[in-house]
């Protein structure tokens, strides 16, 4: 098979790799808009339920981009050399620039809630410390209380 034969099969093959980890990543980036736009259910199953989401997106995200590496290494330098210039590689990296930004957001967001979260259970163990000090009074038989202290 002739050189130029090969370099054009990997590229037909480079095209579908890429136009699959432009999906993999578009998903994530549709995933992170829903849930910077969702107001709605914020229970702790349905956070769960969206963090496993994006798990397994980055999973998947992450076969279709080693595939895409993969072959990028095995072509030759010319063909290498003009794809910076390929509008599938544009789009790509476009995009994971605005996962890159909504995941900052999202970083951010959660670190407010850690930190809200953190004053909220220092404030309930100032409590639970500040009750743990009150002791009840023994009481006689009769009713009345015992001043221990005579």
């Amino acid at each position: 098979m002739s050189e130029s034969l090969t370099e054009h099969k990997d590229l037909g093959e480079l095209d579908a790799l890429l136009h699959s980890s432009i999906q993999r990543h578009e998903d994530i980036l549709v995933l992170f808009k829903n849930i910077k736009n969702d107001t709605g259910d914020n229970t702790p199953a349905a956070l769960h339920t969206k963090g496993a989401a994006i798990l397994q997106l980055q999973e998947e995200a992450a076969l279709a981009d080693h595939d895409l590496i993969a072959i990028l290494k095995e072509m030759s330098p010319t063909v290498s050399a003009h794809l910076s210039a390929h509008p599938l590689i544009d789009r790509r990296q476009e995009i994971m620039r605005q996962i890159l930004t909504h995941n900052r957001s999202l970083l951010s967001v959660i670190n407010n809630i850690k930190s809200l979260l953190a004053h909220d259970i220092k404030a309930i163990q100032g409590g639970r410390t500040a009750l743990n000090g009150y002791r009840q009074t023994t009481s006689s038989q009769n009713g009345g209380i015992l001043n221990h202290a005579r």
